[in-house]
């Protein structure tokens, strides 16, 4: 438990060398137990700090490894096996995603969901709406991608988590500015941005680095730099 926790605080903090290093031992450590839940939570956990770091190739192999645990562990009906298992899937999407293979991610991310649903996760719910949010925004289907991204707002604040809040004005941020609506873009990259400081720097980044491009667009070129020695920093 307190290796867990330790990875994940890392993980938060951008340290994700020494989130992966942690979570190995504390992998090493189940394994030694034969604890196959914590296994698999270590897996996930190894292979979100891998797809932090954008190295998809080890993190596909720890979540597929993860959802392996999951399918041959005699558990199946349990909150904790089948949370386990929506993880796993939820990982292999986003690197789907990432690749550009929207036909195994939509797939994955709904399964997901279904999962999620099924355990009364409006967390789980959220983060999946938003997945499959941006399949819809990749193939330009826009008015899709709204109701799926205002899907996900909605279940984020029932879950009352910031991180996602944060997420979907960033989301929404982006279809204002695919559509040419600049101020509204502005106005709502402005809310995720000033969250900074109740969600992890990884997740703002995103936010901040999306203001300061458009105000580059806008020539406003001295707080475009002011954002950017921020996400230099």
């Amino acid at each position: 438990m307190t290796l867990k926790q330790l990875g994940k605080r890392q993980r938060e903090q951008n340290k994700f060398a020494d989130a992966i290093y942690t979570h190995t031992e504390g992998q090493k450590i189940a394994a030694e137990l034969c604890d196959t839940p914590e296994i698999i939570y270590a897996l996930n956990n190894i292979g979100t700090n891998y797809r932090r770091m954008s190295m998809l190739e080890d993190a596909t192999t720890f979540h597929y490894r993860a959802l392996r645990y999951c399918e041959e562990y005699s558990d199946k009906e349990t909150y904790g096996a089948k949370k386990n298992k929506v993880v796993s899937l939820n990982g292999i999407g986003n690197i789907s995603l990432r690749l550009g293979d929207y036909e195994t991610a939509d797939s994955v991310f709904r399964a997901a969901l279904a999962g999620e649903k099924a355990l009364g996760s409006a967390l789980g719910q959220a983060i999946n709406y938003a997945n499959l949010g941006a399949i819809f925004e990749y193939n330009d289907q826009i008015d899709s991608a709204w109701i799926y991204y205002k899907k996900s707002m909605q279940m984020n604040i029932e879950a009352k988590s910031d991180l996602g809040i944060s997420l979907c004005h960033g989301y929404f941020g982006g279809l204002y500015e695919k559509n040419g609506q600049i101020d509204s873009a502005i106005i709502v990259y402005k809310k995720a941005f000033a969250m900074k400081d109740k969600i992890d720097a990884w997740h703002w980044l995103n936010s901040c680095l999306s203001l300061a491009q458009l105000y580059i667009k806008r020539g406003n070129i001295s707080s475009a730099k002011q954002l950017l020695t921020q996400a230099e920093e």
